[in-house]
């Protein structure tokens, strides 16, 4: 990164995700077209505007279990595990695996942690009864109830369950990461974000390996009520598959996705010491926010702008040397109207290839900067960038260049990924795929 003079590589990958939970898996799905959102069935939805997204069914632990982590203790751990931990822990291992980090052989004081974390909801049963006594005998809520005999009602250390910090926690006992630790919770922008200040920590020379990236799951009852009372959730009638269509003329709103992405970042020359498969580089990172509009989305998209052109600067790079852009693509009538003016602001219209991956597993929200990263980063290694599902006909209000239909071939191996939140605050990577003086690694 530019400024630094340790370059951090890219060393391990791990998936988790609607569209399978590894590498090939996930690319085998992006180069049929195939997506993965459906009509939910892990709960029954009534009374909202849709009940389609994009689920990954039971996260089963012990799968993914590395040989050096004892699974009865892993076992006793999970019960204090939101769904959301479980993913980050399954894509952790996954990806230390990966990066050949399995049986451990690093310095554990030179291992960190960063990761991309959102809102976990909160499973319904376990706070209905004592909200349900605290109403006992009235039609409005007893404070004093509450205090004194409700609260007793929950679980100690049910709190543990939903901090956000604990997908951190968890990682870091279990693969013993001694370095820096850090969790950041901006909503979309979470993952990248991460990546970002786990790159420049290993730039700055704080640590030699970090374990990065982000999870989600919005596959909830709370999380789809939110949507719906934030008017963002899409109603879309037809095919279910269809739902989340980024960038298209007929998009209408969000669709619920869940996931993991978690990668390993390592300073260069120690991964070539240990002889480690190098995916990609780490060349930049920025960040922006359009907060000048109180309320809402900018809808001529400064943050992504700001973002971008960072992440451009501090990877020493003109736009003129990327080969496509990883679009948040939300599928929401302002969001993509508002990306679309700040990448064309940046790259000039049409001026770079656009791709977006929630068509095929919905919003993963904080985990969907590290999953969108890591498919792109695939996609580039195979020397090529794949369709936007389901934008079938690109709205002409939104002046880029959207890959369709089917695969288009990568120019260049260097890509910016971005994602923002509703409110504005963008974040954006420059990632550069297999390194060419790193090719006897790769």
């Amino acid at each position: 990164m530019l400024g630094y003079e340790r370059r951090v590589v890219i060393t391990g990958l791990g998936l988790v995700t609607p569209l399978g939970d590894s590498p090939d898996a996930v690319w085998s799905n992006l180069i049929a077209g195939k997506g993965a959102v459906r009509q939910l069935t892990a709960f029954k939805v009534a009374g909202l505007p849709n009940d389609v997204g994009a689920e990954i069914g039971e996260c089963d632990l012990k799968k993914y279990t590395l040989p050096r982590i004892n699974w009865p203790t892993l076992r006793k751990s999970r019960k204090y595990m939101a769904r959301d931990i479980q993913l980050a822990v399954a894509a952790a291992q996954l990806s230390v695996a990966d990066a050949g980090l399995a049986d451990g052989g690093v310095d554990p004081t030179r291992i960190g942690i960063d990761l991309g974390a959102g809102l976990i909801s909160s499973e319904l049963d376990e706070l209905a009864p004592a909200i349900v006594h605290a109403f006992a005998g009235g039609e409005t809520f007893d404070f004093p109830t509450w205090g004194r005999e409700s609260i007793g009602m929950i679980e100690p250390i049910w709190l543990l369950k939903y901090l956000p910090n604990m997908l951190a926690c968890h990682i870091s006992i279990l693969l013993d990461c001694q370095g820096p630790s850090n969790t950041i919770t901006e909503a979309d922008a979470s993952s990248n974000l991460a990546i970002t200040e786990a790159a420049r920590i290993i730039a700055r020379g704080k640590a030699d390996v970090m374990i990065t990236g982000g999870a989600d799951s919005k596959i909830h009852p709370l999380s789809l009520v939110r949507m719906a009372l934030l008017h963002n959730m899409s109603s879309w009638s037809g095919d279910p598959a269809g739902a989340c269509r980024p960038f298209d003329v007929d998009r209408d709103g969000w669709v619920p996705g869940e996931g993991a992405g978690i990668l390993v970042l390592e300073e260069r020359e120690h991964a070539l010491a240990r002889g480690a498969r190098i995916h990609g580089e780490i060349l930049g990172g920025g960040s922006g926010c359009d907060a000048v509009r109180s309320g809402g989305l900018d809808p001529q998209g400064a943050g992504v702008e700001i973002a971008v052109a960072a992440a451009l600067e501090d990877a020493g790079l003109s736009p003129s040397a990327i080969g496509h852009y990883s679009a948040h693509g939300a599928g929401t009538r302002l969001a993509d109207l508002a990306e679309s003016r700040g990448i064309a602001r940046v790259f000039g219209p049409r001026g770079v290839p656009v791709t977006a991956y929630k068509g095929y597993m919905g919003n993963l929200v904080s985990g969907a900067g590290a999953v969108e990263l890591i498919a792109s980063l695939i996609a580039v290694n195979h020397g090529l960038i794949p369709p936007a599902l389901n934008c079938d006909r690109p709205d002409p209000e939104c002046e880029i260049d959207v890959v369709q239909g089917s695969p288009r071939t990568s120019l260049s191996p260097t890509f910016v990924t971005a994602n923002f939140t509703p409110l504005g605050q963008a974040a954006a990577l420059v990632i550069s795929g297999h390194p060419p003086d790193d090719q006897a690694h790769a």
